[in-house]
Formats: structure tokens, sequence, C-alpha cells
């Protein structure tokens, strides 16, 4: 299994723990208490605290979490791919005015990997090289070619992700666009733009059993 692969894992069992006591703040203890479910996950593993230790690590460097020192760590709540509703509460019993704030849900928009993906390709649509600009940062969406989960069981790889703008987004989960496998060339099943060749990067190598597969069970062709 990839790093990746344990960035998600963790992540979204820090979501459950979030969303089940309402603070954003929790500790490495806490974490631990899913050793059993991660050792089910990844059963090569037979260090998983240390693993645990390690992908928090991790999470605190891509700025999903802040460490806050003494086995204490807290979900930064401003990362870009978190989609969360908070209330805040005055203290009355207090002396000074202290706020609290309660986590009344929380998820990901986008795995780990795909938000990654987003920042190495600074926000530009590898189809139509733009990127969509707004108030305080630059914007893009992330398309897994095999779609995850059922029926189609698409992997969470670097191999198997787009990075497109939201126009595009949607014409490729429609079956709009067509990617030649062999060439990347990209063109509109209905001549909407002129065929043109996806934007990759060198370090990004595409899953061409993917591309195949949104070809045949996506754009039916």
């Amino acid at each position: 299994m990839s790093e990746w692969t344990w960035q998600q894992a963790v992540a979204e069992k820090l979501l459950v723990l979030v969303n089940h006591s309402g603070t954003p703040t929790f500790t490495l203890d806490q974490v631990y208490e899913y050793e059993a479910s991660l050792q089910e996950k990844f059963p090569r593993n037979r260090h998983v605290r240390a693993k645990v230790r390690q992908t928090l690590q991790r999470l605190r460097d891509v700025g999903l979490v802040a460490f806050l020192g003494d086995g204490k760590y807290e979900l930064d709540l401003a990362y870009e791919d978190l989609e969360s509703s908070v209330e805040s509460s005055k203290d009355e019993h207090s002396r000074s005015p202290k706020y609290s704030r309660t986590v009344r849900q929380v998820r990901l928009r986008n795995t780990i990997l795909a938000t990654e993906l987003k920042r190495r390709y600074k926000y530009r649509c590898q189809i139509c090289r733009l990127t969509v600009q707004l108030l305080d940062r630059l914007y893009a969406e992330a398309h897994h070619i095999r779609p995850l989960g059922r029926p189609h069981s698409g992997r969470d790889v670097e191999g198997n992700i787009l990075v497109v703008c939201p126009n595009h987004h949607v014409m490729l989960d429609r079956g709009a666009i067509e990617i030649d496998p062999a060439t990347f060339i990209v063109s509109h099943v209905c001549g909407a733009f002129e065929p043109r060749s996806l934007h990759l990067a060198r370090w990004h190598k595409l899953h061409l059993p993917s591309l195949t597969y949104y070809g045949r069970q996506i754009c039916g062709r």
C-alpha cells in the first residue's frame, strides 16, 4: 500500500473521531483506538502505531492537521478540501469572553492525493490549461478517470487522476470527452472544441487500463 493510501485511511479515521466528539482537537491515544481496523486494512504492516505517528506527520505536512504538543492534535478546519459545519458559542460562565467551537459535520471533498495533485499542477486544467481565480485562491477539481467505489472500483492513485476545471470535469463525468490512450489526444464527442494534447507533467504517468475503461464504460465507445 502507498503512503497516500495510509494518509487517506488515517484521515478518514480522524473525520470519524472529530465528527463523533464534536471538537477539532484529538489525542494520539484516541487515534490508536483505530489500531485494530487499520491493522485489518493493512495486514502486512506489523507496526501500526509507528505508522500512525508517521502518517500524522505527513498529514501535518500537507496541512490537514496541526500538532499542539503533548500528544495532542487539531484538525485544520481551513484545509482547502475540508467541508465543515462549525458552531461557535460563548462561555457564559467565564469572566473573559471565551468562545468554543462545536463541529457538527466535517468531510473531505477530495482524497488527500487528489488535493496534492491539484497543488502540483498549480490548479491548472490538464485539458484547457486554464485555472479558476477565486477571491482568495486558485481553484481546480480532481477527476478520477475510473471512478472510485462500486461498480467501477477505480483506485486512488496518481495514474487514475486528472486535474481539470469545473467545465471539463462535468464533460468527463458525462462521457462527453474522449482521451486516446495511445496518443493522449483529447477530443469532444460532439466537436465542441478542437482536439488537443492532454497536458501531462513528466512525473505524471497515467494508468492506461483506466483510460481504456473510461472509453468503454463511461464514453461507451
